[in-house]
């Protein structure tokens, strides 16, 4: 038990103790007093611990949500540069299958592999 709640209680004894020669009405008064006081000193405490949580739960809020933008900026940069890049070799692939498409080769030149490096030094996308 710290200090000051052992100080509290024995305050409240000696005003106990104290209150044992008053008049009926004021001790009521002093009853009734006494009541709003803890109902007005609970309500602050409350507040003062909900004002806490919300302060700690915005600073960590803040610091994390840097970190959230941050790592968020990186998977849509690299979601980005992975589409773009499929999009370039589907036009690439694009390109190739339509200059094979129009010409008129026998089906036993693709079997060639010469072919295929023949393809690879002629192809546009290559220069």
């Amino acid at each position: 038990m710290n200090q000051e709640t052992e100080f509290g209680y024995k305050l409240r004894q000696v005003l106990n103790h104290g209150t044992e020669n008053l008049d009926r009405d004021i001790t009521r008064r002093l009853y009734a007093a006494r009541c709003h006081a803890l109902e007005h000193h609970h309500v602050s405490v409350r507040g003062m611990q909900l004002a806490g949580v919300a302060h700690l739960f915005t600073d960590t809020m803040l610091g994390h949500s840097r970190t959230i933008v941050a790592v968020l900026a990186l998977v849509v940069g690299a979601t980005g540069t992975y589409v773009w890049n499929q999009f370039e070799q589907a036009a690439e692939n694009e390109e190739v299958d339509s200059a094979l498409l129009s010409d008129d080769l026998p089906p036993a030149a693709y079997l060639d592999h010469g072919f295929r490096a023949w393809l690879e030094r002629s192809s546009p996308s290559s220069q």
